[in-house]
């Protein structure tokens, strides 16, 4: 009877961790310790698949976030899932600047307007070698200092690498305003879709 389950369950661990699916689902900050409501929630748990997509961007979402969160230059920032990361795989953060004309609640991401603020990738100990963000609930960084004042999409993107050749793209965006800036002048400037380079890489 052992012997006839095992395959079965082995089965079913497979099944059960490609589609253990989650999603960045909370904002928090130095002053925040949770926020929704600033956040274009995506629809469903289901990743992306097409890394040409503009809903590379932001997700397929429910619309815009109905506030935007004040944030200083140098504070930090950070998503929260709605489980933790089942996937292995590297994870980024991006500002958006929004464009004038426009605020963070009514761009939708287009243009060459992002910049890459954080980025986690491979880790090695002497037992294996991993992504920093397996299993992690909870990814944060500092808005660099040098970041001028204004409103941004502040963009998370965890790439989950279970199927190979097939990455799974796990992406929220959460609408800030920076205040207390500085005079940096953030490069390179992407745009989203455009971002993943042909060796996979980002920029």
């Amino acid at each position: 009877m052992y012997c006839k389950l095992l395959p079965s369950l082995v089965l079913l661990a497979v099944s059960y961790l490609v589609n253990a699916h989650y999603v960045f689902d909370k904002f928090y900050s130095e002053n925040i310790q949770e926020l929704k409501t600033n956040i274009r929630q995506p629809k469903a748990v289901d990743p992306l698949l097409d890394v040409n997509a503009d809903d590379m961007r932001c997700n397929i979402n429910k619309g815009f976030a109905s506030q935007t969160a004040t944030i200083p230059a140098g504070g930090m920032v950070g998503f929260e899932l709605d489980t933790v990361i089942f996937h292995p795989g590297p994870a980024t953060f991006y500002l958006g600047k929004v464009p004038e004309g426009e605020t963070a609640a009514t761009w939708d991401g287009s243009g060459a307007q992002w910049f890459k603020i954080a980025e986690w990738g491979g880790k090695y100990d002497p037992e294996m070698w991993d992504f920093e963000p397996l299993n992690a609930r909870k990814l944060n960084t500092t808005i660099p200092a040098g970041t001028p004042s204004g409103q941004y999409l502040l963009r998370v993107e965890q790439i989950g690498l279970l199927i190979p050749l097939e990455p799974q793209f796990y992406i929220s965006c959460a609408q800030i305003t920076v205040f207390d800036g500085g005079n940096g002048v953030p490069a390179p400037m992407v745009a989203i879709p455009g971002h993943i380079q042909s060796d996979g890489g980002e920029h």
